[in-house]
């Protein structure tokens, strides 16, 4: 009896938070004044430790993203970049050489097409360069899909999270825009949780003790 209580607990939970995150996207086609609050107070996390082994750069954008990754890079945070995902890692790579990185520390992976294929394809590289803690850069809205399918996919690497926003999502047109990628996290969310069972609970994670490593290339 125990056994099939859970799963109906965890099918009610879903049933729950995929209706209100439905509800919450199909509330942005009437552009309520209170959805920007709310989506980014959901879906924004920025978690980004202190130090890490590598700093992984998800493709999709290849303005901001680049721009806070080699920011990090710059600041200590960690002595490698990787670029993960295809279409855009060349433009990224070039970003990342102009902002200062140089092209030995950028490793890239230009095969994965979605989030869950940018962990499941960087999972091997990561293990095979020992990185025990790294930081995510993507943007504010996709931050937590990103981050709890890491987590998920790569359990042996410690994960944090640090948000870009390009300056053209603070005009009006802008602002719409990124309103519009935020609905459509809210639908992908419980999308992933129901066909590919990753949850969207972000977990806790402690740095581990010693300093940063340098990863092998």
């Amino acid at each position: 009896m125990k056994s099939s209580k859970k799963p109906r607990l965890a099918l009610r939970i879903f049933g729950v938070l995929a209706a209100f995150l439905a509800i919450l996207a199909a509330a942005w086609l009437s552009q309520p004044i209170w959805f920007p609050k709310i989506w980014r107070h959901l879906l924004v996390v920025n978690s980004s430790p202190e130090s890490a082994d590598a700093i992984v750069l998800l493709g999709g954008e290849s303005q901001a993203r680049p721009l806070e990754a080699a920011r990090l890079y710059k600041a200590g945070v960690a002595p490698v970049v990787y670029i993960i995902g295809t279409g855009d890692t060349p433009t990224n790579r070039r970003a990342l050489i102009k902002a200062g990185v140089p092209a030995d520390r950028i490793m890239v992976e230009t095969k994965s097409r979605s989030t869950l294929q940018n962990a499941d394809f960087a999972k091997p590289l990561l293990e095979k360069a020992g990185v025990r803690q790294a930081v995510l850069v993507t943007s504010s809205f996709h931050a937590r899909r990103a981050l709890t399918t890491f987590q998920q996919r790569i359990p042996g690497v410690n994960f944090g999270v640090a948000t870009s926003r390009i300056g053209w999502w603070d005009t009006p047109s802008g602002r719409l825009q990124e309103d519009e990628w935020a609905a459509i996290e809210l639908v992908k969310i419980p999308g992933y949780w129901f066909y590919h069972g990753i949850q969207p609970w972000i977990k806790k994670t402690a740095q581990p003790a010693g300093t940063s490593q340098t990863p092998r290339s």
